[in-house]
């Protein structure tokens, strides 16, 4: 706006030729959109050295959460009312997760207009918590445990889906490696096995590569997902009756004997359980499972860390990578599988 027509007129060229400026040096002016303060982050991100899923999750939460509401938005309009509206309908629609993924990214766009000095502060470190409201009356029970886990994998053996969709062995194995879904997918018969020494070598993960595919991703930055582990005795003799009738690399392939998409057995997986007690269970409750064993076998923190592959950023790559096999103990504490009702 100007006094004057012509003012107003040089005003607007004024406008165009500061956004012009920020497109061309990657400059961010309060006059900036918002999108293309984005776009700067998603380049820099792209560059970075985060895992590709981690990379993959970020355009994800873009383009699901973000982009509609803010893509238009100027920087001069990013104020804390607003960042939490949005973040706050993130969560009640999608959940907490998916708000604290949007909260990162966002996060990271804010900070660059704070660099730039378009912002003065980064409104989203001044929101409300993304957490939901935890019930008074406690914490709420996993969904498998101590007691009702036999049952669960009962469950799996009696469902003819679970049976053609092969999730009975998927869940066997969780419920004693404790390990994630991406993880025990990535496993193969060549390199990750070792029958003779009672040993999974745990290296990668399964990850899903725009215009790729399906490919497994080294651990190269989480060392602590790198280990070489003695699960119990069960889960090799399990091992060792599907090698024996393989015709993939793969030791829990896809039904064509390729790499399994951990999205899809998700999928199944809720199919199966949907109208059960068990309703809503997910790969990670085992893993949660088993760390409560652990626990209650009175293994240690390290010795329980080592054993699932939790990061401990006070070690270095080369302690972790150096270790040797681990869970010894945890193979002890896991020997006695889940009792199955008959």
């Amino acid at each position: 706006m100007g006094e004057t027509k012509s003012k107003a007129v040089n005003n607007l060229l004024e406008a165009l030729r500061d956004r012009a400026q920020a497109s061309r040096d990657g400059e961010i002016l309060p006059d900036t959109k918002v999108a293309a303060v984005a776009e700067i982050y998603f380049t820099e991100l792209d560059r970075s050295d985060k895992a590709t899923r981690t990379k993959q999750d970020y355009h994800g939460a873009w383009k699901r959460y973000l982009e509609g509401p803010l893509a238009n938005l100027r920087v001069r309009d990013m104020r804390v009312s607003i960042v939490n509206r949005v973040l706050t309908s993130v969560r009640d629609k999608s959940g907490s997760a998916a708000a604290k993924q949007a909260r990162a990214v966002l996060t990271a766009t804010c900070a660059l207009m704070v660099r730039h000095d378009a912002l003065d502060d980064n409104p989203v470190r001044e929101i409300e918590s993304l957490s939901k409201k935890k019930d008074k009356s406690g914490k709420k029970p996993r969904l498998v445990n101590g007691r009702n886990a036999g049952s669960a994998l009962q469950l799996f053996r009696d469902s003819e889906d679970a049976v053609r969709w092969d999730l009975v062995d998927v869940q066997e194995a969780l419920s004693g490696l404790g390990c994630r879904i991406g993880e025990l997918l990535a496993l193969d018969w060549e390199t990750s096995v070792d029958f003779d020494g009672g040993t999974i070598w745990i290296h990668g993960t399964v990850i899903r590569v725009t215009g790729v595919g399906l490919i497994v991703q080294d651990y190269t930055k989480s060392p602590a997902g790198m280990r070489r582990i003695r699960p119990p005795a069960w889960v090799m003799d399990m091992l060792r009756r599907r090698h024996a009738a393989a015709t993939s690399p793969w030791c829990f392939p896809s039904s064509t004997g390729t790499l399994r998409d951990p999205d899809n057995t998700r999928k199944y997986i809720r199919r199966v359980v949907e109208g059960t007690p068990f309703q809503g269970l997910h790969p990670h409750d085992w893993r949660h499972y088993v760390i409560w064993r652990l626990d209650a076998a009175g293994l240690s923190a390290r010795e329980i860390a080592d054993y699932v592959g939790h990061d401990d950023p006070s070690t270095t790559q080369d302690v972790y990578m150096e270790r040797g096999v681990v869970g010894e103990e945890a193979s002890a504490a896991l020997a006695a599988r889940p009792a199955v009702a008959a």
